[in-house]
């Protein structure tokens, strides 16, 4: 069975990219080794070597664990500004439809 390959565009990888060197950056100036890194975040050795790599085959749960643990901010970091944002989200949301139905294309079959 083979393992189909997943082409992420210039954008993501880019991103991804950027996110790896944060997380780098953080590692080295916090000086964990990345035994250190793997056994806080519980992953191992070639998963973390992916992370710091940029690789979009990694779960981003542990690519937020990743951050979380190097302080590695996501999102706002002050909890009020978070917490306005997150209801303001939120409130976004209820007023979305909870659906999104393809449009029926409509055929011309009169000839």
């Amino acid at each position: 069975m083979s393992v189909k390959k997943h082409r992420v565009s210039t954008i993501p990888a880019a991103a991804l990219q950027h996110f790896a060197t944060l997380l780098n950056i953080a590692r080295k100036e916090k000086q964990f080794t990345i035994e250190d890194l793997c056994a806080r975040v519980n992953t191992s050795k070639p998963t973390m070597l992916k992370i710091l790599k940029g690789d979009s085959t990694v779960k981003i749960g542990i690519y937020f664990e990743t951050a979380w643990i190097l302080d590695v901010p996501l999102f706002e970091a002050d909890p009020q500004r978070f917490s306005a944002q997150k209801r303001l989200i939120e409130k976004i949301d209820t007023l979305l439809p909870t659906r999104v139905l393809s449009k029926k294309e409509i055929v011309d079959d009169n000839f």
